[in-house]
C-alpha cells in the first residue's frame, strides 16, 4: 500500500502534467516546473551538492581550482587543468538520474562547473590573445573536441505522425539548441530537409500565421495515399507539393547555406545491395528532394525511387540510374553508427514518433525489466531464424527478399538515445500513419512536438554546452580560415606583381622618394663596379 507521501507526490506530478497541457511557450513551461520543484523539493535537491549519483567533492574541487587559476592569470595551468577535466561524465555528472530529479534541471554545483569550463574556453578563444600561442590553443581545441564528441539529432520516421518532429525543431532552436548534424528517415527524412535548406529565422518564419500547417494540409484533396495503391498514385501531384517547402538544392548547396550537415537515411530496393546515408560529405551534389522522395517510398504505398544529382554544368540527372531505394526506416531509421564515424557523434538526441518504438530508461530496473529485455531478444531470435530458414530453403522472389531483408534490419536496430522525445499518444495512433490531417490537427501534431521538448530542455542544454562552445570556436576557426583561403590568391598575385615591378625597378612605394642620377653618382657607381 502506497505511503501518504507517494499518494500526495503522484497528485502533484498528475496536477503538473495537466496544467502543462495548457503551456503555450518554453517560459509558461518553465514557470511551471520551477513551481513543481518548489513544492516537490526539487528545489530544495538542487541546491545540496552532495548526492550518491556522483561525486560532488571531485567537481567540487575542480571548479574551485579553475576559478582560483584564471582568476590569476595563471594561463598555462589553467589550460592544463582544462585538458584534464573536459569530459562529459566527469566524477558521474553524465548519470542520466541526476536529471531526473527535478523538472527545471539538475545540480547547481554541476550546472555551475560547466559553466565555469564553457567561460575558460571562450577566455582562450581570441586569436589575439596574449601568452599561449595560437596554433597551441587550436591543438587543444581540437583534441578537445574530439575527446569530448559532438551531438546530433534524429529524426525517426512514422508516416504523418512526422510532422511532430517540426515541434521538436522548432522548441530546439528558439532555445538555440539544435545540432548541426542532423538525420531523418522517411517522414524525418522530409522534416530534416526542411530544416536543413533554412537558417533558424527563416525556419520559425514557416510557424507565423500557421504557414506551414496551412502549406501542408491545403491540398489533401488532390491526394490519396494508401497502401496498394502505388500504381495510382499521383507522383507529380507530390512532387509539387514537396516542390513548395523543399527548394531545388543538393546536400552541398544546403550545408553551404545554413551549415547544418543534414543526413538521409535510404533503404535499397533489390536484395544484396546496401544502405546509404545521404549527406553533403558523401553524396554533395545529389538532390534534397530525389532523396526525401526514396527515403519515403514506403513499399506498398509509393513505387521504388531514382536519385538525381546535379552535373558539373549544373543540368539535373539521374544519379545511379540502375540503382532504386525505398523507405530509410527500413534499414536505418536511427543512423547512429554512421554519424558517430562520419561527425565524432557521441550523443544522440532522438525524435521518436512512432508508438511502441524505444521507451525511456528505466531507473529502477528490477525483476520485470530483465524478463521483458530477455522476452524481447528470444522473440528477435526467433523471428531471424524463421527468416533465415525461409530464404535459405524456400522460393523467394525479389519483392519476398527485400521484404525479408527489410524485417532483418528493423530487428537489428536500436529505436532510442541519450536523450529521447516521445508523443504523448498511444499505438491507436498507428491509424493515422497515412492519414490526410486538417489544419487543425496538424497545428496540435506540431504543438505536442513542442510540450514533448519543453521537458528536455533543461538537460539537453547542459549535456551539450561544452561541446556546443566547442564547435563554435572551431567553426569560428574554420570560418577564418576558409576566408584567408578565398583571397589568398589575390594576395599572392599582388605580391608576384610587386615583386616583379622591383626587379624591373619600378617599386610603387618608392617612386615618390627617388632621386635623380647625377653624372658624380654614375662615376662612383662606375669606380665600385671596376673595385
Amino acid at each position: 500500500m502506497a505511503s501518504r507521501k507517494e499518494t500526495q507526490k503522484r497528485k502533484s506530478v498528475k496536477a503538473f502534467d495537466q496544467s502543462v497541457l495548457n503551456a503555450d511557450t518554453f517560459d509558461e513551461w518553465q514557470a511551471l516546473a520551477e513551481d513543481y520543484d518548489r513544492q516537490s523539493g526539487g528545489a530544495v535537491w538542487r541546491e545540496k551538492d552532495d548526492s550518491s549519483l556522483y561525486d560532488a567533492v571531485s567537481i567540487s574541487t575542480r571548479l574551485q581550482r579553475l576559478r582560483r587559476l584564471r582568476k590569476s592569470g595563471n594561463n598555462h595551468g589553467l589550460l592544463f587543468a582544462l585538458s584534464e577535466g573536459i569530459h562529459g561524465n566527469m566524477a558521474g555528472m553524465g548519470n542520466a538520474k541526476l536529471y531526473q530529479k527535478a523538472k527545471a534541471g539538475t545540480k547547481v554545483l554541476i550546472k555551475d562547473y560547466i559553466d565555469e569550463i564553457c567561460d575558460a574556453l571562450t577566455y582562450f578563444s581570441p586569436r589575439s590573445f596574449k601568452g599561449i600561442p595560437w596554433a597551441d590553443r587550436l591543438e587543444f581545441f581540437q583534441g578537445a573536441s574530439h575527446c569530448y564528441g559532438r551531438s546530433a539529432l534524429m529524426l525517426s520516421g512514422g508516416g504523418t505522425l512526422g510532422y511532430f518532429h517540426f515541434g521538436v525543431l522548432k522548441a530546439l532552436i528558439e532555445q538555440k539548441l539544435c545540432p548541426v548534424v542532423i538525420s531523418g528517415a522517411s517522414a524525418g527524412a522530409f522534416v530534416a530537409a526542411i530544416v536543413g535548406s533554412r537558417s533558424d529565422e527563416e525556419f520559425l518564419a514557416l510557424f507565423d500565421n500557421n504557414t506551414l500547417a496551412r502549406a501542408l494540409t491545403e491540398n489533401n484533396d488532390s491526394i490519396r495515399i494508401g497502401f496498394g495503391m502505388s500504381e495510382k498514385i499521383d507522383m507529380r501531384a507530390i512532387k509539387r507539393e514537396m516542390a513548395k517547402l523543399i527548394p531545388d538544392m543538393t546536400f552541398k548547396e544546403a550545408y553551404e547555406k545554413t551549415g547544418r550537415s543534414i543526413n538521409i537515411s535510404i533503404s535499397p530496393a533489390e536484395p544484396r545491395q546496401t544502405s546509404r546515408l545521404l549527406n553533403h560529405i558523401a553524396s554533395p551534389n545529389v538532390t534534397l528532394r530525389s532523396a526525401v522522395l526514396a527515403s519515403t517510398a514506403l513499399p506498398g504505398v509509393f513505387q521504388p525511387v531514382q536519385l538525381e544529382a546535379r552535373n558539373a554544368d549544373g543540368d539535373i540527372k539521374p544519379y545511379l540510374p540502375s540503382r532504386r531505394w525505398i523507405d530509410g526506416s527500413f534499414s536505418q531509421d536511427l543512423p547512429a553508427k554512421r554519424l558517430a564515424r562520419m561527425y565524432a557523434v557521441n550523443h544522440f538526441i532522438v525524435s521518436q514518433v512512432m508508438p511502441g518504438l524505444g521507451r525511456e530508461t528505466n531507473t529502477k530496473p528490477g525483476l520485470r525489466k530483465i524478463v521483458s529485455d530477455a522476452s524481447v531478444a528470444a522473440t528477435k531470435q526467433i523471428v531471424r531464424g524463421y527468416l533465415d530458414f525461409f530464404q535459405r530453403y524456400g522460393k523467394v522472389g525479389p519483392q519476398m527478399g527485400t521484404g525479408m531483408n527489410a524485417i532483418n534490419a528493423l530487428l537489428d536496430q536500436q529505436f532510442t538515445g541519450d536523450i529521447n522525445i516521445f508523443p504523448g499518444y498511444g499505438l491507436s495512433s498507428l491509424g493515422k500513419l497515412l492519414k490526410m490531417m486538417s489544419e487543425e490537427e496538424m497545428r496540435d501534431l506540431i504543438k505536442a512536438g513542442e510540450r514533448a521538448t519543453w521537458p528536455k530542455v533543461p538537460v539537453i542544454s547542459l549535456t551539450t554546452r561544452i561541446g556546443r562552445t566547442l564547435d563554435g570556436i572551431l567553426h569560428s576557426f574554420e570560418r577564418d580560415e576558409a576566408y584567408w583561403l578565398r583571397t589568398a590568391p589575390k594576395k599572392k598575385a599582388s605580391r608576384n606583381t610587386t615583386t616583379q615591378r622591383r626587379a624591373n625597378g619600378h617599386d610603387p612605394a618608392k617612386k615618390q622618394s627617388r632621386k635623380p642620377v647625377t653624372a658624380a653618382m654614375k662615376q662612383k657607381h662606375q669606380r665600385k663596379s671596376a673595385a
